[in-house]
C-alpha cells in the first residue's frame, strides 16, 4: 500500500464548498452517495491521486483515460449524462465514525475496491498508523513483503507494539485478502519471468497494479536474492 499524495487540485468547486463547511465548523450534508452534486468530482479526483488504483490493495479500479486532467472543466469533472465514468470500487470513509457528521471530508475519503470495502473493512475501527495519505506514512518503513507467502507483513525492524498495530491494520484494510493475494502473486511471478528471460527490464516494464510489492521485488532482485 503506497503513500498517496492526496491533493484536491482539480475539483475546485467541491473543494470550495468543502472548505466553507469546514470553516463554519458545521456538519456536512448527509452522505447520499452519487446523489450528491459533487460525488463524481470527489471520486475522480481521488482516482487521479491514486493513479486509478484501490487505495489499500492497489488493484486497478479505473484506466487513466477516465481521470486525466482534460476531463475537468471550470473546476468540475465533466460528466456526460449518457456515459458515466467507467470505474470499479466505492467511495470509502477511512474512519467510519466521521461519516455521520463529516460525510464529505476530503481527508477521510478514498476510492477502494468494493469487496474490500463491504466484505473486509466494513465498520471495523481503524488505526491511522496505516492511513496511506498520512504525513508520516512510509510504506517501506511500515511494511515488508513475504515473497514465500506473497503477503505483506509489518516491518520486522519496528518495535513490537508498532508491529502489532500495523498487522491489525493490514488485516482490516484487506491488503492480504485471498483474491488480492492471488492476483498480486500472479503479477509478481509474471514480472520475475519477464526479467529473468531478458524480455523486459525494470526500465521498460509496465507496472499497472501492485506497485508497492513490485518495488519491493525490484529491490530484492537488485540485491541478487531470488524471491
Amino acid at each position: 500500500m503506497r503513500k498517496i499524495r492526496k491533493l484536491c487540485h482539480l475539483s475546485i468547486k467541491y473543494k470550495t464548498w468543502h472548505d466553507a463547511i469546514e470553516a463554519a465548523q458545521g456538519p456536512h450534508p448527509k452522505y447520499n452517495s452519487s446523489k450528491n452534486e459533487f460525488y463524481w468530482d470527489v471520486v475522480m479526483n481521488l482516482l487521479h491521486c491514486q493513479g486509478g488504483l484501490c487505495a489499500y490493495t492497489e488493484m486497478l479500479l479505473c484506466s487513466d483515460e477516465m481521470f486525466n486532467q482534460g476531463k475537468w472543466s471550470d473546476g468540475c469533472y465533466a460528466i456526460n449524462p449518457e456515459f458515466k465514468p467507467q470505474t470499479k470500487g466505492q467511495l470509502e470513509h477511512f474512519d467510519r465514525t466521521l461519516k455521520d457528521k463529516k460525510a464529505w471530508l476530503w481527508n477521510n475519503l478514498f476510492m477502494v475496491d468494493t469487496d474490500i470495502n463491504t466484505k473486509v473493512k466494513g465498520t471495523h475501527s481503524v488505526d491511522p498508523i496505516l492511513k496511506p495519505d498520512a504525513d508520516d506514512y512510509d510504506e517501506f518503513q511500515k511494511l515488508d513483503y513475504d515473497f514465500a507467502e506473497h503477503i505483506f507483513i509489518a516491518n520486522v525492524h519496528l518495535p513490537e507494539d508498532i508491529r502489532a498495530r500495523v498487522t491489525t491494520m493490514i488485516i482490516t484494510l484487506g491488503i492480504n485478502f485471498g483474491p488480492v493475494k492471488a492476483a498480486r502473486r500472479r503479477c509478481l511471478e509474471r514480472i520475475v519471468k519477464l526479467i529473468e528471460f531478458g524480455i523486459e527490464s525494470w526500465s521498460t516494464i509496465s507496472v499497472d497494479e501492485f506497485p508497492t510489492a513490485c518495488e519491493m521485488l525490484r529491490r530484492r532482485l537488485n540485491n541478487s536474492i531470488t524471491p
